[in-house]
């Protein structure tokens, strides 16, 4: 009922509202399937401007930014303008409008509208459609007055009723949302992002079309949207919020809006970009390379070098930023601007005229531009890259049509399509290439197929391998893993193996272990475990992170017998002893929960006496696990955890427990990839040299397995490190780097 009074009241007020005369010169613009002509007009105020469509396809002029149209809301006509239409728009705002046809985002123009006295620029008065004259009445200005109105009215609703009952809205159903017009979508993430945030929008966007791709159209557009709503809500900050779905979309729309009249902010956006990692991390980059988007379309994709200097004012990743300025040409450039003849073009013209090389970021831009605006075959294209004189180019030329394989999804596609290049070098560029893609893009089965895909060209698939992992921790991609039963019949060492060579490959991340603790456990139960690591140490899946497997398995063994001497009847020393750590976890973790149980009073009193024990090396398994169980129940409190071992009377079996506190800070047995907070990186003497003088001899020795870890295990930048701890713990800090290599190598020579 009220939208049908503020209908009514709307309607009333616009037949009121004065009208203003126009000139009657008419101003012209054809939309040809070239695009605008002419791509620039200047107009009056008042003075009518007629857009015709001599296209064949439907087309939608609309003031920029893409696709909201924000920048001049009334340049717009809601709708396509059919093949031989028109569609007649006159200004009544002085300024310089850039527009875009809203389905060939590619297609650019300016409308410029001079006011009286011959200027462009708006005041922020006239810019006003709701403008007060000084004698303190209102001048009509058609639709405008009526906003204000409605929002008047809304207002009043609110006094009198308490709440806006017509703008509650919850989140809509996915797959209803994906089956509105793009325009309904558009109305719908924006109140989305008016009730719960801007935030909250883009995850519904991201939810929403997972996995699928959104390069081009509407997924790409309402990511655009998304990233415009973060800016006009977050400003800068927003960036830390977008991501690389859908082909940078949010980055784009962000920095489009960020950038719609002027570069003067340019610096706050590379600020903004740093602040998500390290200069040269995957999120820093992709920021930046969306700046690029940014920066090329404030040039109306017409002027490439000027947008490639204006990345060159950036203070760091200006490669990022020529990568994002190519793409966005490519992309939304008119085919006037390249040259059919050439298929080097710009990229020779700009090697040859600037001393500051782009070959590599335009190469790697040059393959899309080739097979989707030249339609060019991918067999033809190889060739292109193949014979260019520029190194660079061929580099960036064959990484990209890796880019182009992993869009199949297609494992033997990928494989093939590199190998035709020919040349080992490139080969290793594409695989390379295409295998990162499948996980950056999140290709449906990325995970296995990204290391299939590495398989493909053996010579360098350790170096492929490791390029997939950084950019999975970088980007943070959440993995899903596939373990298994075993099958009927199936060899136990050979299942195991295959297990444990998920995370292996993967380096253990997002509780990979956990996981495979978990199906080996139910297939196999912990004794027959225990006995396969023990006879299958000579493989690296097993002997380089069994350890953790086994504290897993172990405290699936107590949760299902809660019986201490029970499961430790089974451990033994296989995996330094996991067994025994883990089962004392589960137990300290029980009784924790108990009410007649004090942590503190009780804590020395679990592992007993030594008599209870068939081995004296259990009874001091017991202790060392009693350190690691500390820091489990403690969640990690390195001092919490110290002050509990100290309830331990004996000084020996005291430093024990100290053992597995410091080896658990360390090296994070069961937390591989959630680093303790007592831990440094930028001081990686800590939290040693912090620490009581009784504590540090234990602490030194096992330092050293977190200066093996900061160095990749470079064993020559550890005993740097162990010589620059005090001279009485060095001994220690070397015995150590023995014992770490056991976890990083089967070779006794290689540990000799």
């Amino acid at each position: 009922m009220f939208k049908k009074i503020l209908l009514v009241l709307s309607a009333l007020f616009f037949f009121l509202a004065p009208q203003t005369f126009a000139h009657t010169e008419v101003q012209v613009i054809e939309m040809t399937p070239s695009g605008f002509e002419p791509v620039e007009v200047t107009v009056d105020i008042n003075q009518s401007v007629i857009f015709l469509n001599k296209d064949t396809n439907p087309r939608w002029p609309a003031s920029n930014t893409h696709p909201t149209h924000e920048l001049y809301p009334q340049l717009d006509p809601k709708t396509s303008i059919m093949p031989g239409d028109s569609w007649a728009f006159k200004s009544k705002k002085a300024g310089s409008w850039k527009f875009h046809d809203h389905n060939y985002p590619h297609f650019r123009g300016v409308l410029n509208v001079v006011s009286e006295d011959g200027q462009t620029s708006i005041s922020e008065e006239n810019n006003r459609e709701d403008k007060r004259i000084s004698s303190g009445k209102l001048e009509f200005k058609g639709p405008s007055i009526i906003v204000g109105f409605n929002n008047f009215l809304e207002s009043l609703f609110v006094k009198i009723f308490g709440k806006k009952e017509f703008e509650t809205v919850n989140l809509p159903d996915v797959s209803a949302f994906k089956k509105l017009t793009y325009e309904k979508q558009d109305e719908t993430l924006r109140k989305i992002a008016k009730d719960t945030g801007s935030e909250k929008a883009w995850e519904f966007i991201k939810n929403a079309f997972r996995s699928e791709g959104g390069a081009s159209g509407g997924i790409h557009d309402l990511a655009h949207l998304s990233g415009i709503l973060l800016f006009e809500e977050k400003g800068f900050s927003g960036i830390s919020n977008c991501t690389t779905d859908f082909a940078f979309g949010c980055y784009h729309g962000l920095l489009d809006k960020a950038f719609s009249e002027n570069l003067d902010n340019l610096p706050k956006a590379y600020e903004a970009c740093l602040k998500l990692g390290p200069s040269t991390s995957g999120p820093t980059a992709s920021c930046i390379h969306g700046i690029g988007h940014g920066v090329a379309s404030f040039h109306s994709t017409t002027n490439l070098e000027g947008a490639l200097l204006d990345c060159r004012k950036l203070e760091g990743g200006k490669e990022y930023c020529f990568d994002g300025v190519f793409m966005e040409f490519v992309r939304n450039a008119s085919d006037s601007f390249f040259k059919t003849n050439d298929p080097y073009y710009p990229c020779d013209k700009l090697e040859k005229n600037f001393a500051y090389s782009y070959s590599f970021e335009c190469g790697r831009n040059q393959p899309s531009l080739l097979m989707g605006r030249f339609k060019m075959g991918f067999d033809e294209v190889i060739n292109i890259c193949a014979n260019s004189p520029s190194k660079p180019f061929k580099e960036g030329c064959f990484d990209s049509l890796g880019f182009a394989l992993a869009a199949t999804g297609d494992v033997g596609q990928i494989v093939s399509g590199c190998q035709r290049i020919g040349v080992d070098e490139y080969i290793s560029k594409c695989i390379k290439a295409s295998a990162g893609e499948l996980v950056f893009q999140e290709i449906p089965g990325w995970f296995e197929k990204s290391k299939a895909v590495c398989s493909g060209f053996p010579q360098t698939q350790e170096e492929c391998l490791e390029n997939v992992n950084r950019l999975i921790k970088e980007y943070n991609k959440k993995i899903t893993f596939n373990f298994r039963a075993i099958a009927k019949n199936e060899d136990p060492s050979s299942y195991v193996r295959e297990q444990l060579k998920v995370c292996y490959d993967l380096g253990g991340r997002d509780s990979c272990y956990r996981q495979a603790a978990q199906a080996l456990y139910e297939s196999l139960g912990l004794s027959q475990n225990l006995e396969i690591f023990k006879t299958n140490e000579e493989y690296p899946q097993v002997y380089a992170r069994c350890h953790e497997v086994t504290h897993y398995l172990s405290r699936l063994e107590y949760e299902r017998l809660g019986n201490l001497s029970k499961v430790y009847s089974q451990c033994d020393a296989t995996c330094h002893g996991g067994c025994y750590h883990g089962t004392l976890e589960a137990y300290l973790k029980e009784k924790d929960g108990e009410k007649n149980f004090n942590l503190q009073n009780d804590f020395a009193k679990i592992c007993g006496k030594e008599d209870d024990y068939q081995k004296p090396i259990e009874y001091n398994e017991c202790f060392h696990g009693l350190g690691h169980a500390a820091m489990f129940v403690t969640e990690m409190e390195l001092f919490d955890s110290l002050k509990l071992c100290d309830t331990v009377k004996d000084q020996k079996l005291k430093e024990r427990c100290f053992t597995g506190v410091f080896m658990e800070n360390s090296s994070s047995s069961t937390s591989f990839d959630h680093k303790s907070i007592y831990i440094k990186e930028d001081d990686p003497f800590y939290p040693c040299n912090s620490l009581d003088e009784k504590y540090q001899a234990v602490c030194w020795q096992y330092q050293s397995s977190y200066f093996a870890i900061i160095s990749g295990q470079d064993w020559q930048k550890v005993a740097g490190l162990c010589l620059k701890v005090p001279e009485k713990y060095q001994e220690r800090c070397f015995r150590t780097i023995g014992t770490n290599q056991v976890g990083f190598t089967s070779s006794l020579q290689t540990m000799k």
